[in-house]
C-alpha cells in the first residue's frame, strides 16, 4: 500500500467510532451490499454503503480479490465513481465502506422500461454514456505517485455497475474483476471476467485484450439504452457467447428511428475488430459531446433526475402496494384460522367477528416483515 493509501485509509477508520447496518440492498455471487450509517463520537451520523464478502466464502481468493478491490477503490477518486471510504475486518469478516447512492442501478431503470419494448431517451442515453466514458477515461489513464501507469481495467462494465443518483449523478462502482498494477493477488490468464453479455469478441475468442473490452461494454450499454432490449443476451450461456462472437449489431436508425449520426457512432463503439473502435475513452468523451451538442442541447444531471426521480416513485409505491397485498393476504389467512380454531374451542358455536382482532392481527403481520438487521460494530 502506497503512502498515499495508507494516510486516506487511517484517516478515514479514524473518524467513525462505528457503523450500523440498516437494510440489506442486494446480494450476488461473491457479496453483499447494506444500507448503513457511519457513527461519530460527537453522535452524529452519515450515510454509507457497506459491501461485505458472503461468510460462506471464506477462500483465500475470494478474500484477496476483495482487498484488491478495496485497495484500488481508495485511490479511485473521481466523480462519476463511487468512493470507496474504508476497509476493514470485522469478525473475520472483510467489509468495504463506501459512497451511498440513493436511487438505483441502470439496471433497475432499464428492466422496466425493457419490459415494455422502450428505450431511454436519445439526450439522456448520451449524457449517461459520456460520463461512464469520462469515469473510464479516468480509470485507464490513472497513474501511481511515482507516475507509474496503473494498467485499470474495468473488465465488468454493464448496467448493473452503474449507478444513477436521484440528483442526477451517474457513477461506476463494483471493482471487483479490475485488472490493476495495484493488485496484490495475480489473476488466472484464462479467468473470464465479467457477465457474458457485455463481454468484447477478442475475450471469447481468446485473442487477447486491453482496455478497450470496457469501451466495447459502454457501446453495449448505450446500444441498449437506446434500443430498448439486450444486445447479445441469448435463451441460454451458449447462445450468448455465439452472438458476441459474431459481433452482429443490429441499426438503431431502422429500428428505433436514431438518428442516423448516433447510429453510426454506435456501430463504430462495438466494432468487431478492436483497431476499428475509437482508441480510448477520451476519444469516446469528445465524440459524446459532439453528439450532444447536435441532439441534446441542453441536457443535464437534471435530466437523469427526473428520469430516477420517477422511477424511484414508481418503484416505491409497487413495493407498497405489494407489501399491502402481501399482509392484506397474511391477515385473512390468519383471521380464517382463527374462525377455525375458535369454533372448535367452542364445540361448533358462531366464531367471534376477526374484526376484533384486526389490530393484533396487523401488528403481527408488520412485526413479522421488518427489515433484516445485522451488527458491524
Amino acid at each position: 500500500m502506497t503512502s498515499r493509501q495508507s494516510r486516506l485509509s487511517t484517516q478515514l477508520k479514524r473518524a467513525p467510532t462505528r457503523y450500523r447496518p440498516i437494510a440489506r440492498l442486494a446480494a450476488g455471487g461473491m457479496a453483499e451490499v447494506w444500507r448503513a450509517e457511519a457513527i461519530f463520537e460527537d453522535g452524529g451520523s452519515h450515510p454509507v454503503a457497506i459491501k461485505r464478502v458472503l461468510p460462506e466464502l471464506g477462500k483465500p481468493l475470494f478474500r484477496s480479490m476483495f482487498e484488491d478491490e478495496a485497495r484500488l477503490g481508495m485511490l479511485l477518486q473521481h466523480d462519476n465513481i463511487v468512493r470507496v471510504y474504508d476497509a476493514r475486518d470485522v469478525g473475520g469478516t472483510f467489509i468495504m465502506v463506501m459512497e451511498l447512492v440513493d436511487g438505483d442501478t441502470l439496471k433497475g431503470l432499464l428492466d422496466p422500461a425493457w419490459e415494455r419494448g422502450a428505450g431511454m431517451p436519445v439526450p439522456s442515453a448520451l449524457f449517461v454514456a459520456r460520463q461512464l466514458a469520462a469515469a473510464l477515461d479516468y480509470v485507464h489513464t490513472l497513474t501511481g505517485p511515482e507516475g507509474d501507469h496503473l494498467g485499470i481495467v474495468h473488465r465488468d462494465v454493464s448496467p448493473h455497475n452503474l449507478l444513477l443518483g436521484r440528483d442526477g449523478g451517474v457513477k461506476l462502482t463494483d471493482f471487483g474483476l479490475a485488472d490493476a498494477s495495484v493488485h496484490a493477488s495475480a489473476r488466472s490468464e484464462d479467468m473470464v471476467g465479467g457477465k457474458l453479455g457485455y463481454l468484447a469478441p477478442e475475450i471469447v475468442l481468446q485473442q487477447g485484450s486491453d482496455h478497450r473490452i470496457d469501451n466495447f461494454a459502454l457501446g453495449i450499454v448505450l446500444w441498449e439504452m437506446l434500443a430498448g432490449r439486450r444486445l447479445f443476451q441469448g435463451h441460454d450461456d451458449g447462445e450468448t457467447v455465439r452472438n458476441v462472437a459474431r459481433c452482429e449489431i443490429p441499426s438503431l436508425h431502422a429500428a428505433r428511428h436514431v438518428p442516423k449520426d448516433v447510429d453510426r457512432y454506435v456501430q463504430q463503439l462495438l466494432a468487431r475488430d478492436p483497431a476499428a473502435r475509437p482508441p480510448s475513452a477520451a476519444a469516446i468523451v469528445a465524440s459524446l459531446d459532439a453528439l450532444l451538442a447536435r441532439h441534446g442541447a441542453g441536457v443535464s444531471a437534471d435530466d437523469v433526475a427526473l428520469l430516477v426521480g420517477l422511477h424511484v416513485a414508481r418503484r416505491d409505491r409497487d413495493a407498497r402496494a405489494e407489501l399491502a397485498v402481501h399482509e392484506l393476504g397474511l391477515a385473512e389467512l390468519l383471521a380464517a384460522e382463527l374462525e377455525d380454531f375458535v369454533a372448535q374451542q367452542r364445540g361448533g358455536e358462531a366464531p367471534l367477528d376477526p374484526r376484533e382482532f384486526e389490530l393484533g392481527l396487523t401488528r403481527g403481520v408488520r412485526g413479522s416483515l421488518r427489515p433484516m438487521r445485522g451488527d458491524f460494530d
